[in-house]
């Protein structure tokens, strides 16, 4: 009997348990911190054999943070499995940026199969990934550390050097950032001097890239691509917490920039490391038909991404993960394709008066999380959002126009 234990349920909401090969062979267990307990859903639990909560691993968690699980107590009920089961029966599975390095510590330490931390670190540390790019020939964001001491001591200098180094605007962003928490925009030299004495992380400043932004997605397994999948953005994802609506469709496979792409990501994985498993990466397509990266993570996209993947390529990723990282094999996906695309719903201060639906021609999937008469704060990352809607159609011309209709759309109205 394996034993499958899973850290954050944080991209695990897509995995299909009823088209597994031999369900009766694998064990399931959730490691989850208490506020992200709160997402099982009652189908996860008729599956899994045993759910841990644990205390969050920070003390005053934001939202975007509550799924950080305690190291102590998950390292803990880690050992006891692979005491139970002994490591060869043991897989520890993460698809949650922010527990990926635990993840990683614990397969070390206890002997389990899996990357290494070391391994991860390039898809997590935001300068040593650029680093590792010189030499690739890939076009990379002119960046560098931010130096806490001299930011706390002298401000100004400190800007001087960055727009002497990078130019202006620039983005200021945490080295280990993800859902696009903690990102700075730097337009205005007074837009920094506003920033708060103690960032309270590990910072890099950039270069500001002025174009369109694109997810590719890959699966990887044993050095090989056996699934790779390109997505553009209505909007740069920082501009959620601006109150735009991001939207994020999957490009038909016969779009040429399709495979540009997919080989601009095969080079940087091959640069960082390749690992078995998932990727998402970020780059822009400049005006002057440039791609620039921009991030990696060794995870699946995030929210309701990964759901309009499955659906918009018919393919089960989550279930082909557990296939590749921990010997389980699944069934082909048995529902039907439809072209399909995710969007993140904004929030900004005040009292919702209205919800409004979308209008698009295709059908359209609504999972909102605020409601008509509750108060609510301002969004502070792509997680801590008002809601997420996938848009499906059989024609993928018609999704596509529905697609750029939604720069306009304004979900949330307030009241005055």
């Amino acid at each position: 009997m394996r034993t499958v234990a899973v850290i954050s349920t944080r991209g695990f909401g897509v995995f299909r348990h009823d088209l597994l090969v031999e369900p009766d062979q694998v064990r399931f267990v959730g490691i989850f911190s208490e506020q992200d307990s709160l997402n099982v859903s009652d189908t996860e639990r008729a599956y899994f054999h045993r759910i841990h909560v644990v205390p969050c691993g920070l003390a005053d968690p934001s939202y975007t943070e509550s799924s950080i699980v305690d190291p102590a107590a998950t390292r803990a009920i880690v050992r006891e499995l692979a005491a139970e089961t002994g490591p060869a029966d043991l897989t520890l599975h993460c698809f949650d940026e922010r527990n990926l390095l635990l993840t990683a510590e614990l397969r070390e330490e206890l002997g389990l199969v899996g990357p290494t931390y070391e391994q991860l670190l390039p898809y997590r540390d935001k300068c040593l990934m650029k680093e590792k790019l010189a030499g690739t020939g890939l076009r990379v964001p002119r960046f560098g550390l931010l130096d806490p001491k001299a930011f706390a001591e002298d401000r100004a200098a400190v800007l001087d050097a960055i727009v002497a180094d990078v130019g202006l605007p620039f983005v200021l962003k945490p080295v280990d950032a993800a859902s696009a928490d903690g990102v700075y925009k730097i337009f205005e030299p007074e837009e920094f001097h506003a920033l708060p004495r103690d960032l309270g992380r590990g910072y890099e400043y950039e270069e500001h890239i002025d174009g369109t932004m694109f997810s590719v997605n890959l699966v990887v397994q044993d050095g090989r691509t056996v699934f790779g999948g390109v997505t553009e953005y209505l909007v740069n994802s920082t501009e959620v917490q601006r109150g735009r609506v991001n939207a994020d469709i999957n490009l038909i496979e016969s779009d040429p920039r399709v495979p540009r792409m997919i080989a601009f990501a095969e080079t940087v994985l091959d640069a960082l490391g390749k690992l078995d498993g998932a990727s998402h990466l970020e780059l822009f397509h400049t005006k002057d038909d440039e791609l620039v990266f921009l991030e990696v993570g060794a995870r699946f996209k995030g929210l309701a991404g990964l759901a309009a993947m499955q659906q918009n390529y018919a393919v089960a990723l989550l279930n082909l993960a557990f296939e590749i990282e921990a010997g389980l094999p699944s069934h082909p996906w048995d529902q039907e394709q439809m072209y399909c695309f995710d969007a993140v719903l904004p929030k900004r201060p005040g009292i919702v008066s209205e919800l409004v639906l979308p209008d698009v021609e295709s059908e359209v999937e609504m999972k909102w999380k605020v409601r008509v008469g509750e108060e609510i704060g301002q969004g502070a990352s792509l997680i801590d959002n008002g809601g997420t809607f996938l848009v499906r159609n059989h024609d993928y011309e018609t999704l596509y126009r529905d697609f750029e209709r939604l720069a306009s759309y304004e979900p949330i109205r307030y009241e005055n």
